[in-house]
């Protein structure tokens, strides 16, 4: 790809507040066109070039390319706005940024400037499951298959996990390598019922050289005190915490939109087998909706909170402890369970008819659900993760904290 000038001419840096609006402002054009990403299985083009006009590839692209570098509190709003409406759409923008953190923090100004320097709109894809690399002169030859790709149609670079071996097929290292997506091929396999736009398909590479300079150390990503190849401080928080805070504003712009949609329809909804004329008459509807809102508002102030925790620590140059990164992924896995379980208050409270394929209220419900399985939100390992920390038993189940 052509590459541009070190250091790009800037736009005024947008405030959190005007990339929230951009954001909602691309709701009704995500809302025309979501139904035909479930029939795609991947973004539709108008809605990958609506959320490239509007900056949304942008949020975690280091400033001196023209990036927004934001806050991470910045990027859960964003994601919440465009989840609302779409929350494939919402995920691939979140999938984006974190990708982008990873180029703005550890890689070289050369890799940053292959990568970011001719566009900053640039779009990036990442998968973690690994696949196999040997050495050869001048860096890795990769092969392998990586799955849940999610954004790989639309990306133009993937960070791709690599276990690299030596010549009896012992693993030696483990690394991440940056690869021009065009010389990867993409199998269709995403056939989910939930997060269908999301176009997770699988990335093949048979003998792909990667340059030892587009390389990555794993041991790099996991480092608690990372070192800082960008030029904000956003940069200075260790991944873990960074990627699992970046996925949950999918879910709580999910949440919204059901609780919207009830609260919309509950005035003309009749109520069958009943004597209410309409649900919003009754009770027991009123509390359920109350129980579902309060769940939802459980779950931003979570987010909001360990955003600013992070985005703090991130602002005074502070070190981040393991304890306070447990609970980071603790919180993240308890919040996306309240959105689940408010949502499920409110396909009860909607009925039967919340499952027919003309309602948005089953594909929030099957988006959610899936969303909610992803690795780094699984509540269970979160919160031995936490309990650990707090009584300080040093034994560790997860290298992802």
């Amino acid at each position: 790809m052509s590459t541009g000038p070190a250091v790009r001419q800037q736009e005024d840096q947008p405030s959190r507040r005007e990339l929230v609006a951009r954001a909602h402002a691309l709701q009704p054009l995500l809302d025309a066109h979501v139904a035909d990403g479930e029939v795609l299985r991947r973004l539709p083009d108008p809605v990958s070039d609506a959320l490239t006009e509007a900056g949304m590839f942008r949020l975690l692209t280091p400033r001196h390319f023209g990036g927004y570098a934001v806050d991470l509190r910045t990027v859960i709003e964003v994601t919440e706005a465009i989840g609302m409406a779409d929350g494939s759409a919402s995920w691939l923008v979140s999938v984006d940024a974190a990708a982008a953190w990873v180029m703005a923090q550890l890689c070289s100004p050369q890799v940053q400037q292959e990568i970011f320097g001719g566009c900053p709109d640039i779009r990036l894809a990442g998968v973690n499951t690994p696949g196999s690399a040997r050495r050869v002169e001048g860096g890795l030859c990769i092969s392998g298959r990586w799955p849940y790709a999610s954004g790989a149609y639309h990306a133009d670079w993937a960070v791709l996990a690599v276990v690299v071996a030596d010549g009896s097929d012992e693993p030696i290292d483990a690394m991440l390598c940056v690869v021009p997506a065009e010389q990867l091929d993409l199998e269709k396999s995403w056939n989910t019922v939930g997060m269908r736009g999301t176009g997770s398909d699988t990335w093949i590479a048979q003998e792909v050289f990667v340059p030892g300079y587009r390389t990555i150390p794993m041991s790099a990503v996991a480092d608690e005190t990372p070192r800082v190849a960008g030029n904000r401080s956003m940069f200075r928080l260790p991944f873990a915490p960074v990627a699992t805070l970046l996925v949950v504003g999918p879910l709580l712009g999910l949440g919204k939109a059901a609780l919207e949609l009830v609260i919309g329809k509950a005035p003309a909804k009749a109520m069958h087998h009943t004597y209410f004329s309409r649900q919003s008459e009754s009770a027991g509807v009123q509390i359920q909706i109350a129980e579902a809102a309060l769940r939802l508002q459980t779950a931003q102030l979570h987010a909001y909170d360990i955003a600013a925790t992070m985005d703090a620590a991130a602002a005074a140059g502070e070190l981040v402890t393991y304890v306070v990164r447990a609970e980071v992924r603790a919180r993240a896995g308890y919040l996306a369970q309240q959105v689940l379980d408010a949502i499920s208050i409110l396909v009860n409270v909607h009925g039967a008819g919340s499952f027919a394929e003309s309602n948005r209220m089953q594909q929030y419900w099957r988006d959610a659900n899936t969303a909610a399985r992803h690795a780094g939100l699984q509540p269970i390992v979160g919160y031995e993760v936490y309990g650990k920390a707090l009584l300080g038993i040093e034994d560790r189940i997860s290298p992802f904290v």
